[in-house]
This record gives structure tokens, C-alpha cells and sequence, in this order.
């Protein structure tokens, strides 16, 4: 009986350890990661944004104002100087039909760019907290053919889908659904993830804006902290073959977890404020090391 009691206590005690302290606490890592190369350093300056689309990596370059194009080896493939750009570019969106969503932070609108760097539209352009205005775009979604953008100091996911401009979430801290500076947001197939950074949380919703889970901090409701499943500034988030990674910028690591939340390992080898992640068709994994300058790629072992 008293095995079974300690027994009984010790899963209460973890249980209640892991919903206090993070989705980490009670579980070791599972998935490990070593670099294997890093490239960019002698060419960006604080670059911020990644995507990977059919063997071509784009970066958001921000302190030149430009879209910096490499192949997966780090080549040069191509850079985007458009004056259009000139607005400090920040979290990149992928289109379902092949184009490249570029959120311009100073200019509160996104531009859609072809895969070559042709412009093809413009969404914005106005500050406000209106529907369809926005205030400092950081971080832009495709989902179903609709458009969801990080809406940084208005505290929201601006929702964008033909002439009906919506938002989703509200401001604030603690509760389910609030938002703190939000600056990235990424897509599955039917569930959108945003980094609320300033509330150090992941949250994911269903289209129609109903809180699906949030993790980071006890119970997540936030809180700044460097426990596993904890973050200092959640600011960059990827949702690819099946993981979910977020960029932990001021703990200088990326975390991984599975889309539920549960914690699976960390990436933090020589990396410096960490922005944002991107994943290769061969499962390589390519982090924005901004604090660095540079793209560091790594690989599971």
C-alpha cells in the first residue's frame, strides 16, 4: 500500500510539476541536433525572417532593407534591393500558390513578392487600429487562402480574406487568447500557431478564432523563464513535418515540441538571439542566428 500511495503522489507530483513549470519538466529530450554548417555572415546584417520553398532558403534581411535568396549549400542565389523593401522586412510567409509574403514593419503593410522577387501586390500601408489597418506587421500566414499577419503593437492577428478584414485574439496578458506583442505566425493544415512573444507563450487557434492550446509558463499563461518549455521572448515559430519550433530569442536557443505542446529537445549550439526557423525538404533545420548574423543549419542525430 505504500509503494502504491508514493507511487501515486510521485505521478501527482510531475503531473502538477510539469502544468506549473512547463511542458518539459517531467520529460527528457527525445530529439537531438548538432550543426553542420553555417553561411551569411560575411553578407547580412541582423537578418530576422527564414522560408524554404523547393531547394531555395529566403531571409529577410532587415538591417539592409532587402531578401537576401541562398540555395540550401548558402550559396547566393539571388537578393531583392527593391526600394519597395526599404521598411525593414521581418517574419516571411509563404503563398500556396508560390509567392513570398514580406511583412515591412515600418511601413505597416506586407508585399507579396513572386519566387524571383517580382512584386505582384501590396496589403496595407495605413497605421491604425482599425479592421485592415495595421501597426508594425510582423509576421505573415497563408491558411485556406486567407491572410494572417502578426499585428504587432496593436496586439492581434489581423485576418485578411477578400474585402472582409477580421483580427483574431485581443490584447492582453495571462488569459487564452490575449496577445503581447505578437511576431510570428505559422500554419498546418487547418490550425494557425503565433508566437506571442511578450506573453513568452505559444497559442494556436482554429480559423474561426477559438483557442485550441497555449504552452510556456505555469499553466501557460506565460511568464519569462529558462526551463524547458519556457521562453524568453517566443519570436519566430515554424510548424513543419510534424514539430513545432520556436525560436527562445533572449535564451539564445530554439525549442521543439509536437503540435499538442509536448516538448521534444532544444537547438542552442553557439547561437545569439535566435529569430526564426525554417525546415529543408531533407529535414535540415535552418536557424535565423541574428545576434550572429548569419544562417546556421542543423541536422538530428
Amino acid at each position: 500500500m505504500t509503494r502504491r500511495v508514493l507511487s501515486a503522489l510521485s505521478v501527482a507530483v510531475l503531473a502538477i510539476g510539469a502544468a506549473l513549470y512547463g511542458p518539459g519538466l517531467a520529460r527528457r529530450p527525445t530529439l537531438h541536433f548538432t550543426p553542420d554548417g553555417a553561411f551569411g555572415d560575411d553578407l547580412l546584417r541582423e537578418p530576422i525572417g527564414i522560408v524554404h520553398r523547393a531547394g531555395r532558403l529566403y531571409v529577410s534581411d532587415a538591417g539592409a532593407d532587402r531578401i537576401v535568396v541562398f540555395d540550401t549549400t548558402g550559396s547566393v542565389a539571388q537578393i531583392w534591393c527593391d526600394s519597395a523593401l526599404a521598411g525593414r522586412p521581418m517574419h516571411l510567409g509563404l503563398t500556396a500558390d508560390g509567392g513570398v509574403l514580406v511583412p515591412l514593419y515600418l511601413r505597416d503593410r506586407v508585399d507579396i513578392f513572386a519566387a524571383d522577387g517580382e512584386p505582384r501586390a501590396r496589403i496595407g500601408g495605413e497605421s491604425g487600429a482599425a479592421p485592415g489597418r495595421m501597426d508594425a506587421p510582423a509576421g505573415a500566414a497563408e491558411l485556406n487562402g486567407r491572410l494572417y499577419i502578426a499585428d504587432f503593437y496593436n496586439h492581434r492577428i489581423d485576418v485578411l480574406q477578400g474585402d472582409a478584414p477580421g483580427v483574431l485574439g485581443a490584447p492582453g496578458r495571462v488569459l487564452g487568447g490575449r496577445l503581447h506583442y505578437p511576431t510570428d505566425v505559422a500554419a498546418d493544415d487547418s490550425l494557425l500557431y503565433v508566437a506571442d512573444a511578450y506573453n513568452h507563450r505559444i497559442q494556436v487557434f482554429r480559423q474561426d478564432g477559438t483557442l485550441v492550446r497555449r504552452w510556456g509558463g505555469p499553466f501557460g499563461f506565460g511568464g519569462r523563464g529558462g526551463l524547458p518549455g519556457w521562453f524568453r521572448v517566443a519570436t519566430g515559430i515554424e510548424v513543419a513535418d510534424g514539430r513545432v519550433y520556436v525560436a527562445d530569442f533572449e535564451n539564445d536557443r530554439v525549442q521543439v515540441f509536437t503540435p499538442a505542446g509536448r516538448y521534444l529537445g532544444r537547438i542552442e549550439a553557439d547561437l545569439k538571439h535566435p529569430t526564426d526557423v525554417a525546415v529543408g525538404a531533407d529535414g535540415a533545420v535552418y536557424v535565423v542566428d541574428f545576434g550572429n548574423h548569419r544562417i546556421v543549419r542543423f541536422r538530428t542525430r
